[in-house]
């Protein structure tokens, strides 16, 4: 057999398992190199070697699961994060929403996907999402060890947001949340966020805090009102390569920092969040400006 079938071979083998993609569902992998998969040891799963390596739960095939809590009150940056009534009043203030708010109904949500053009050809590969269970903040993110998973992801997915009555992100108005709604429908499931209030500090944050700021980036957010400087953060526009190293070399090393990025993004938006209830003059110029 030559070297050619075997790895035609090894392909198929691992597409059926969940483990790689077709080249036609992600634009430009048809260019990469032929699929070299990973050697987990001792006959592991290349999922279960990837549960470790990011210290997560395997929750359905092919699909990763890593949970993060968080007792409140605590610091991200320069912020106090005090209570869940706190960020649930800064998000009917901020988000000039009309009805009441609790802290249950929250759900922060991020994305890492494989592209940012959006369309069909773009997959999250990890979707982290955040919510309040009395004086703790749960953070859980769901991570696609390869395409067979992401019907098990969307499901999850949806699943939590069905239950949430406000989501907070940052562009994910125009980004996530759409991206996620046409995952679900190109696996024949159904996202309904169609009566959810959406609170997109994005949005938020040019009206209220980007006075002399070079533009409003969430990492500008970060340092100019948070007061945060991350180190050795592995870029949003990274993820994608890193995800596409682990798919053809079964190299998971970069995938927990990209696990890293998403927490940390998350964090930042119920920071940011946070701070939206009182921002000071330094953080909001514009709110404390002579009338």
């Amino acid at each position: 057999m030559d070297l050619q079938t075997r790895l035609m071979q090894l392909r198929a083998k691992a597409q059926a398992r969940g483990l790689a993609p077709s080249p036609a569902s992600v634009p430009g992998l048809e260019r990469l190199e032929p699929l070299r998969v990973g050697a987990p040891a001792r006959g592991v799963s290349a999922a279960e070697a990837l549960e470790a390596s990011v210290e997560g739960t395997v929750v359905a095939p092919g699909l990763i699961e890593v949970e993060r809590t968080y007792a409140l009150p605590f610091e991200h940056g320069d912020v106090s994060i005090a209570s869940g009534s706190s960020l649930a009043e800064a998000a009917k203030s901020v988000g000039r929403l009309s009805g009441a708010v609790s802290p249950e109904q929250l759900l922060f949500l991020d994305t890492e996907t494989t592209g940012l053009s959006g369309g069909t050809g773009t997959t999250a590969f990890v979707v982290g999402v955040g919510w309040l269970e009395g004086c703790t903040l749960r953070l859980v993110q769901w991570l696609m060890a390869g395409f067979a998973a992401e019907n098990g992801l969307v499901a999850r997915a949806a699943n939590r947001i069905a239950r949430a009555g406000v989501i907070v992100s940052f562009n994910g108005k125009s980004f996530d949340l759409p991206l996620l709604k046409t995952r679900a429908r190109l696996v024949g499931r159904e996202l309904r966020a169609d009566g959810l209030d959406h609170v997109d500090l994005l949005h938020v944050t040019r009206r209220l805090l980007r006075s002399g700021w070079p533009d409003c980036r969430l990492a500008t957010a970060e340092e100019r009102a948070l007061g945060l400087e991350r180190t050795n953060d592995l870029p949003g526009a990274e993820a994608p390569a890193a995800w596409r190293r682990w798919l053809e070399r079964g190299d998971p090393n970069l995938l927990g920092r990209v696990l890293d990025h998403n927490r940390a993004d998350l964090l930042s938006l119920v920071a940011l969040l946070a701070l939206l209830e009182h921002p000071t003059a330094r953080e909001a110029p514009l709110l404390h400006a002579p009338a």
